[in-house]
């Protein structure tokens, strides 16, 4: 973190230390409601999910999808979307719009194209107030048609 630490915004988090023990606080939240509560988390791995058609109002991708652009590509995203779409029954919101290096995803138009033309859907980018990596601070909105 200390080499990329000029790739974020230090607002929200004040430091490298504060991020440490913020994460670090998370991290135990998370590990211990699935230790109590594991019949709430299903382990799967995209592009296929084993839920039923229409089973989620809204679905949240949250630092994942675009991060990793370097090694998922543009078929691996389409497959993606298309499995998040059948399992949701009206919007799907993936944030950020943004690479590990803030760079926004080369796609992103291609895919928005993809999801009005082919699937009916009505898809905003939207600013967030939120920003603690440069550049993340738009989400992609996607309402099913």
């Amino acid at each position: 973190m200390r080499k990329a630490k000029s790739n974020y915004i230090w607002d929200y988090f004040k430091d490298i230390d504060t991020l440490r023990k913020n994460r670090l606080s998370a991290l135990k939240d998370c590990a211990k409601d699935m230790r109590e509560s594991s019949d709430r988390y299903v382990p799967v791995t995209l592009p296929s999910l084993p839920f039923k058609d229409g089973e989620f109002d809204i679905l949240l991708s949250a630092h994942f999808l675009f991060m990793y652009a370097d090694r998922l590509d543009y078929q691996f995203h389409i497959k993606t979307l298309n499995e998040l779409l059948r399992v949701t029954k009206e919007e799907i919101r993936i944030f950020p719009l943004v690479d590990l290096e803030g760079k926004r995803y080369e796609h992103l138009d291609k895919l928005i194209s993809y999801l009005a033309d082919n699937n009916g859907c009505t898809v905003e980018e939207v600013k967030v107030p939120y920003e603690f990596q440069a550049n993340a601070n738009s989400m992609l909105k996607i309402r099913k048609g």
